[in-house]
Order: structure tokens, then C-alpha cells, then sequence
């Protein structure tokens, strides 16, 4: 959506278009300044970059131009794509693996385990999406607080099975009694 783009993407995004509606003008012209000419652009044949209603596209130099450079608005853009591909890669996979603890808690506990020994591939479950999580909360993907908060339900979930098969009783005090009381009605 357009109100989760940073501003500076934006800006970035900006200057490309507007590159892009100059890149025709842009012909070779002396220049008063320091530098006695322009080097001319001509709009690139093959996009580049394209997301939603905004095509970037790479502007090639002359046949003369001896160097090929990438303008540094198309460039971020091209940076800020490949990232967000990464980066929603890595959401992803945090999110199947949590999907998979909540699926098999959600089948245990229709059909509670008998033993602790029962419990044991949820726990390998949960190792995995902890692992996962901690990755994306590492290189930056995911903040520490919204990581602490996944691992947490996780963890959440694990506990209810234990309840609901009765091999953890919280005490009167406990922030989990309410929820064991909930589930021993249910049971009964």
C-alpha cells in the first residue's frame, strides 16, 4: 500500500519518473558551469525494475559515452526491490512455521496426548519456527519486540496442549489458571 512506502522511497521513486519524462531532453548542450557539456540519455528498450503502477527504467548512455553508469534513483530503486524480495522471503517462512505449531496444537488438542513423549514433535516444531524467527529478528526483518511476541504464542500454544491433556497444572495464581479452568469445563 501506498502509506507503508517510506518517504524517502517515495522521493526516490519520484526522481525516476522524472528522469524518465526528461531523459529525451536531456540532449548534449553546453553548460555555463563547470562541466562543458552533458552527457546525452536515451531511454533503455527493456525495463529494468517494475512494481505496481511505477516502471523504472535504466537509461543507457550514447554509443559514444565510453562509461555506462545507472542514475542513483534508478539504482535505489533497483536495491529497494531486491530487498523487499529478500525480506519477504524471509516473513514468509516465520509465518509457515508458526502456521505449522498452530495446526498441530490445534490437533492435539481435539485429540490431547497421552504421554510427554506425545508432545515432542510439537516441540520440534517450535524449535524450528524459534529458529526461524530469530534469523529475521537478527538481520533486521523483523522487529524484537513483534519476534518476542510470536515466539510467545508459540510457546502459548504448547501450553494449552499440556493442559488440555493434563500434564501441566497451573496453580490458583498462575496467569494460565483461568485458561486450565476454561479447558477442564470444556473436557468434562
Amino acid at each position: 500500500p501506498q502509506h507503508c512506502i517510506s518517504v524517502y522511497t517515495q522521493r526516490v521513486r519520484r526522481m525516476a519518473a522524472a528522469m524518465l519524462r526528461t531523459s529525451s531532453a536531456l540532449v548534449s548542450r553546453p553548460c555555463v558551469a563547470r562541466v562543458a557539456f552533458r552527457p546525452a540519455f536515451a531511454p533503455a528498450r527493456l525495463p529494468v525494475v517494475q512494481r505496481g503502477a511505477l516502471q523504472v527504467v535504466a537509461a543507457e548512455g550514447d554509443k559514444k559515452a565510453t562509461k555506462k553508469r545507472t542514475p542513483a534513483p534508478v539504482k535505489r530503486a533497483q536495491l529497494a526491490e531486491e530487498r523487499r524480495m529478500y525480506n519477504k522471503a524471509r516473513k514468509s517462512a516465520c509465518a509457515t512455521r508458526i502456521k505449522k505449531v498452530m495446526k498441530m496444537a490445534e490437533d492435539m488438542l481435539s485429540n490431547p496426548p497421552k504421554a510427554e513423549a506425545d508432545v515432542k514433535p510439537l516441540e520440534s516444531l517450535i524449535n524450528e519456527a524459534f529458529q526461524e524467527i530469530d534469523k529475521a529478528k537478527v538481520k533486521g526483518i523483523m522487529h524484537k519486540n513483534t519476534a518476542a511476541r510470536r515466539k510467545a504464542r508459540c510457546t502459548r500454544w504448547k501450553k494449552q496442549v499440556l493442559m488440555a491433556a493434563g500434564l501441566f497444572v497451573p496453580s490458583a495464581d498462575h496467569p494460565d489458571y483461568a485458561r486450565y479452568q476454561k479447558l477442564a469445563k470444556k473436557s468434562a
